[in-house]
């Protein structure tokens, strides 16, 4: 029996010798392995750093942001906690040739698969931060692509900021679409030249 345990002892320490991993040095491994701890350390502190925090996290995070900028790292998570801010919506007017029109929102609940949904929103929140000098030409190519999508040359954009209820106004039973909850700004209209 003492030998069985011997050779069993033999052939495991063969098998760890056979592991992919051990092909590679040892010092390119540790480089690897503290490059993948700087990776995971980079990613957690983003959220962490996110206001009300402390200030340990606050400036490891801007010891930290050229390397979560520069891989695109840095997701709003303001979005989602602790306090999220207000959503940019999108109302749209399509006026067809015979006058008649089609109303609708971007984005809207019904639409699925919900990633699709996830889509929408954030291209609609990209409107908050777009350079002043290409807010005409990136507001055109939203009516553009809902004047093709509802076969209509004419839309009117209409930008929806959504804030969250007060507590106060929760208190007195608001539901999260009360009107005092919206602020609208127009737009603009678009015309779609005649192809």
């Amino acid at each position: 029996m003492g030998t069985l345990l011997v050779r069993n002892f033999v052939m495991s320490a063969e098998v760890q010798n056979d592991r992919p991993w051990d092909a590679i040095p040892r010092w390119p491994r540790r480089v690897l392995s503290a490059w993948l701890l700087f990776h995971v350390i980079s990613i957690a502190i983003r959220p962490l750093a996110t206001q009300p925090t402390s200030t340990l996290f606050s400036d490891t995070d801007r010891l930290l942001r050229p390397y979560t900028e520069g891989l695109q790292l840095d997701h709003g998570y303001h979005y989602f906690a602790p306090q999220p801010g207000e959503s940019t919506l999108l109302e749209f007017t399509a006026t067809r040739h015979d006058g008649t029109e089609i109303k609708g929102m971007m984005p809207h609940r019904q639409i699925w698969p919900r990633l699709l949904y996830h889509r929408h929103f954030m291209l609609t929140e990209s409107l908050g931060y777009i350079p002043e000098e290409l807010e005409d030409e990136w507001l055109e190519s939203y009516a553009r692509c809902i004047s093709r999508k509802t076969q209509c040359p004419k839309v009117e954009l209409t930008g929806v900021l959504h804030y969250l209820p007060t507590m106060s106004m929760i208190q007195e039973g608001a539901t999260l679409d009360h009107p005092d909850s919206f602020n609208r700004t127009s737009l603009g209209v678009y015309e779609r030249n005649k192809d």
